[in-house]
């Protein structure tokens, strides 16, 4: 129907505001612009509200935002290298080597603030629209509002983690006369600012919009429960550590803030929870949905006739995975398959929330460029070969040396293989439309360093993958970490274990096949009995599930934060560097060193911003650089 026009200004970076207002239609994947109206024409009824939420979605997958979920929570990480199409002087080859630069295109937030500021713009415009609107009420605005807070307070997730200590913004602005500047809260304050926006819309939040891509695609109250979680996980390992990250900053020749380079290094900060009572809190909304969900599948079951006279039906956590499909003793891969359901079909049951990809008004041209270009040939990144090569021979270890173990089908299913003596590791997740694996003798799932034929069908020429943003398989993994910080007793473990345990087998499932002779399936007795040995097997596992996902580097910053130093997350980080380990381990000594710097052009059009003094370099760029 319509489209806003509107010409926005966050601290001096301009960008164009194209996706708030979108025509009208059912089905939100198919809004397409057009025609155009000024803003103060727009807002006139639930239509305009309607076609600008949906403009918040299409926001979140637009192609900039989708590159800052990989370039913020993947670059740095250990799990990629540069391809060999990346040049060794290249800013991704510096990031790579902990050499952060603040003039680094893709320290540039504007792409999140835009995100925000629609967000921003439903929330003020939403209860005129209610005012003026006779056939739109207040109880119809409520799961409309619960939706838009949420997809903000995923984007300020995004950026605290991200940067450490952001503008929290909740004001809209339209144009540049109306210049929104503001400066950075601290990371707590933005944490509790979340936490404190998602609790008090929870129960506003729809839990059934009667179709799968809106159950999927959409804000659902399981998907603000587990972005819940996620906070919570990562506020409580904040305070775990009791060290405020900033203790080094640096304020620009401009500075116009209230506070001394001093008082900003020597803040202090109060806690009003512990950190037990925000990984219980993890735990409480794991639990919610966990149990929402065998409901689901249990009314599911029911109305398919699976359960004639719908009496009870017992639905174990197993069940609540996509699984791999199995025939007779042998395992095959098919288009029923969890890779392919996940991945390449998209909108699986598993799935609770994910941004939704059409390839055609909606193109998710990241993967391609990140991962394989257009002619299956690498993009910009790579699996870090020292991790990527050979397989581990058990996963019953606390100190692994490579992602998988051999009988794990994600190796083949996250990568793109040819042979067993390939050297280059083509990342391969999301590109591949399906996986598929068949052989009779089964030598692929006993040993995944030999041999094998597997078929990869590849998005090629349509962009059309969904991003995955939380799905069940998270949800036992938060779960099972936030339980290894609260308990040390056995019984409270073995129970953590078991959510571990049941990722793990899906995707080895041959590991756990009765009177196999190649049985090395995930133990707890003798490995994981205590609580730090525990803690690591969850960060490995949740490295060989969510690889390439955009969540390694945020698990491991939160595994530092934990600490209140980074020296035992270093370790874990510079298995993939073979020549300057030491160099890295030096770079990366200060806590404060795992976030991004703020990008310096913030820095020259925002005096209220000061830097992250780790990564400051002098000031040379002008006010009047191109932006």
């Amino acid at each position: 129907m319509n489209k806003v026009i509107k010409h926005i200004a966050l601290y001096g970076l301009v960008a164009a505001g194209a996706a708030m207002g979108l025509s009208s239609c059912e089905d939100f994947l198919t809004i397409t612009p057009t025609s155009q109206i000024v803003e103060e024409d727009f807002w006139k009824d639930r239509n305009d509200l309607e076609n600008a939420l949906f403009g918040c979605y299409k926001r979140m997958t637009d192609n900039d935002m989708l590159k800052n979920y990989i370039s913020w929570g993947e670059m740095r990480s250990d799990n990629f290298e540069r391809s060999t199409a990346t040049s060794a002087t290249s800013p991704v080859a510096n990031i790579m080597n902990a050499n952060l630069l603040p003039t680094y295109g893709m320290f540039n937030w504007t792409a999140a603030y835009n995100a925000i500021n629609d967000c921003n713009k439903v929330l003020s415009h939403g209860p005129v629209v209610v005012e003026v609107d006779e056939s739109f009420s207040e109880s119809e605005w409520k799961p409309i509002r619960a939706e838009v807070i949420t997809l903000r307070a995923f984007c300020h997730f995004l950026l605290v983690r991200t940067y450490g200590e952001i503008p929290y913004v909740t004001k809209d602005y339209n144009n540049d006369s109306e210049e929104l500047r503001l400066g950075q809260s601290t990371q707590l304050y933005v944490l509790d600012s979340i936490i404190s926006d998602l609790e008090s819309i929870k129960n506003d939040a729809i839990e059934d919009y009667g179709n799968t891509v809106s159950n999927k695609g959409r804000v659902t109250k399981k998907a603000v429960y587990a972005l819940l979680a996620d906070v919570y996980l990562w506020r409580a390992s904040y305070k775990a550590g009791n060290n405020h990250p900033f203790t080094k900053v640096k304020l620009a020749s401009n500075y116009a803030g209230e506070l001394s380079e001093e008082e900003l290094v020597n803040r202090s900060e109060t806690y009003s929870t512990t950190a037990e009572s925000d990984y219980q809190k993890c735990v409480e909304y794991c639990d919610l949905i966990i149990d929402m969900t065998k409901k689901e599948l249990t009314k599911k079951y029911n109305e398919s006739g699976k359960n004639i006279g719908g009496e009870d039906v017992t639905i174990t956590l197993e069940d609540l995975l996509e699984s791999n499909t199995t025939s007779g003793n042998s395992f095959v891969t098919t288009s029923k398959s969890a890779y392919n359901t996940l991945f390449g079909t998209g909108n699986s049951d598993e799935s609770i929330f994910e941004f939704q990809v059409d390839g055609v008004t909606y193109s998710n041209t990241m993967i391609s460029d990140y991962f394989m270009n257009t002619n299956a040939g690498a993009g910009t990144f790579i699996g870090a070969a020292t991790l990527w090569e050979g397989s581990e021979a058990s996963p019953n270890t606390t100190n692994p040396t490579t992602i998988f173990t051999k009988t794990d089908m994600r190796k083949w299913e996250s990568g793109h293989f040819t042979s067993s003596s390939q050297t280059t590791y083509i990342i391969g997740k999301y590109m591949h439309s399906s996986v598929s694996q068949k052989n009779t003798n089964k030598m692929y799932l006993t040993d995944n360093t030999k041999d094998f034929s597997v078929t990869y069908s590849t998005r090629s020429s349509k962009q059309d993958a969904n991003w995955i943003v939380y799905r069940m398989s998270e949800i036992y993994l938060m779960k099972a970490e936030a339980m290894t910080q609260l308990y040390s007793d056995t019984e409270n473990l073995k129970e953590a274990f078991k959510y571990v345990r049941e990722v793990y087998k899906r995707s080895n499932p041959y590991a756990y096949t009765t009177g196999s002779t190649n049985v090395d399936s995930l133990k707890f007795e003798g490995y994981f009995e205590n609580s730090k040995d525990l803690e690591k097997l969850v960060l490995s596992e949740r490295q060989r599930e969510f690889v390439a996902e955009g969540k390694r580097w945020f698990d491991l910053v939160r595994y530092a934060l934990r600490r209140g130093n980074t020296s035992d997350m270093l370790e874990i980080l510079t298995r993939k560097y073979s020549t300057n380990r030491k160099s890295i381990q030096a770079k990366l000594a200060d806590i404060q060193s795992l976030y991004s710097p703020v990008y310096n052009k913030e820095i020259k059009n925002n005096n209220l911003l000061y830097q992250n003094g780790v990564w400051f370099v002098n000031e040379t760029s002008s006010k009047t650089d191109d932006l």
